[in-house]
């Protein structure tokens, strides 16, 4: 009683606030104030479902099936998703507009031709740059507006929770896009509709205490890891970076503290020596679903509460940071496990990218080319395309020890090689594109991702192009060119 005491006088009090103008509303989430109207619907408890990826949509396609059946006892009342750039770009305007300010395209960012955040950089500072300093100056201006996190600045559309909503027959008004879940609107919203459970799935966004103090039975959260490990935003990525061989999915109670809370029910998940990120992610999710259906019953009926859920160890905890770009860059110093092991984590975002030196057949000068690499294999020496017949043994032997004394501190001598390069890449007539490491063994290169769309080897005439390369469509593209390592950058050593 008192927790809920506590939550409804949080709402009221950020609402109050915003209502003597220190606050301003976003338009868009006025219209989910009827919500106090709803009914009962005869008894059916009310879920509210957070989340914002592909992954979050196929967790909220069950739901929504299980929803629909007959013996349901329960509705998807409301549905809340991450705005995308055009929404948010949108709500800075009516900001500005609510505050009495003009909307300039010198103070407020627009999102006409032009000013977009992908148009070419003007006097070195990209389009994103410049509206990011404008409105770190307008807040400094007017402290009173609620600017919020950047959004993602890629996704223009709806992203794929907000349209399986609106394609399932949801209306409009209970599918909610705020930019901050502080927003006064958006928590009088959750308040008059009183939910009995949230349902949070890859969200992106941090939940306050006046949200959780909404829900009857609390908040439920999918997390792809086994907690207390791989808290954080990319438990999935992280794991299979570090060469994990078993993770699992935790039924985690959400708290304020990033997935801190109670575990109600885990099941580990063995990884594959060679899964790539994005299909682990949908392995995991889905059977996160059906971990999730199964409690439903208990939850909804009061059976099970965050008081039946185990405590995690804090002894035990561990971090999985936000993926960024530069955890795209391959280092082939590092053991051909650990190459292989993080083009798999950053699989889809932000990729695996790899700074090599094609050398010009007539001339002798190399020229650097990076590649963007999509699917690799480990190979021991002595392994290497054991049915090769251009390639011998003594060469595959030569460049690793190349490698080794160029990455490793190996005394074995390393073959002549051009100046400013480490080690030679080598290609076989299997088709294999072999790539040195720290350790000795070698990074078979399995697939590149295309530079462009355009007529490539797609098995029939009807099929659309490929959007990678073999190792064997590759070189042939270079015209079986020797490639090679630059040296690596004392910086970076």
């Amino acid at each position: 009683m008192v927790k809920g005491m506590i939550g409804r006088l949080a709402v009221a009090y950020a609402v109050a606030t915003a209502r003597h103008g220190q606050l301003s509303f976003p338009l868009h989430l006025r219209s989910a104030l009827p919500f106090s109207t709803l009914p009962d619907g005869a008894g059916r408890k009310r879920i509210v479902f957070l989340g914002t990826p592909q992954v979050a949509a196929l967790v909220l396609q069950d739901l929504l099936q299980a929803a629909a059946a007959p013996c349901s006892n329960f509705e998807v009342a409301a549905v809340v998703s991450r705005p995308s750039s055009r929404q948010w770009l949108e709500r800075e305007r009516q900001a500005a507009a609510t505050a009495g300010t003009a909307a300039a395209p010198s103070a407020i960012p627009s999102s006409q031709p032009g000013t977009s955040p992908e148009d070419p950089p003007h006097d070195g500072v990209t389009a994103q740059q410049q509206q990011q300093q404008q409105l770190r100056q307008q807040q400094k201006q007017q402290p009173h507006l609620v600017l919020g996190r950047l959004p993602n600045w890629a996704r223009h559309g709806p992203s794929e929770v907000e349209k399986l909503a609106s394609s399932s027959g949801m209306p409009s008004e209970r599918i909610l896009c705020p930019l901050s879940a502080k927003e006064p609107d958006f928590l009088e919203a959750m308040y008059r509709l009183r939910p009995d459970l949230a349902i949070t799935v890859a969200y992106g966004g941090m939940l306050p205490q006046a949200f959780l103090d909404i829900p009857r039975y609390g908040t439920l959260n999918i997390h792809p890891s086994l907690l207390p490990r791989y808290r954080g935003p990319a438990p999935v990525a992280r794991a299979l970076q570090d060469g994990c061989t078993v993770s699992g999915v935790s039924l985690v109670f959400t708290v304020l503290k990033c997935d801190a809370g109670p575990v109600l029910e885990q099941q580990k998940v063995p990884i594959d020596p060679d899964i790539q990120a994005p299909e682990l992610m949908v392995h995991m999710f889905r059977l996160g679903s059906q971990m999730l259906l199964r409690q439903l019953p208990g939850l909804l009926s009061g059976a099970v509460t965050a008081a039946d859920a185990a405590v995690q160890d804090d002894a035990a905890v561990s971090y999985a940071p936000k993926v960024v770009k530069q955890d795209g860059v391959l280092d082939f110093r590092l053991p051909a496990r650990r190459c292989h092991d993080q083009v798999r984590a950053m699989a889809g975002w932000p990729g695996t990218k790899a700074s090599l030196l094609v050398e010009d057949r007539a001339t002798g000068v190399l020229q650097p080319i990076e590649v963007k690499v999509l699917r690799t294999r480990v190979v021991a020496p002595d392994l290497a395309s054991p049915h090769q017949a251009t390639t011998s043994a003594s060469a595959v032997a030569t460049a690793t020890a190349t490698a080794g004394a160029g990455f490793a501190g190996s005394s074995a001598p390393p073959s002549p090689l051009p100046p400013g390069t480490s080690a030679q890449c080598l290609y076989t007539s299997a088709g294999e594109l072999l790539v040195p490491c720290g350790d000795g063994n070698m990074l078979s290169i399995l697939e590149v991702a295309r530079r462009r769309a355009g007529n490539t080897a797609s098995g029939s005439p009807g099929c659309p192009p490929r959007s990678f390369l073999t190792a064997k469509d590759f070189m042939d593209g270079l015209g079986k060119r020797r490639l090679f390592l630059p040296l690596p950058d004392p910086a970076s050593a």
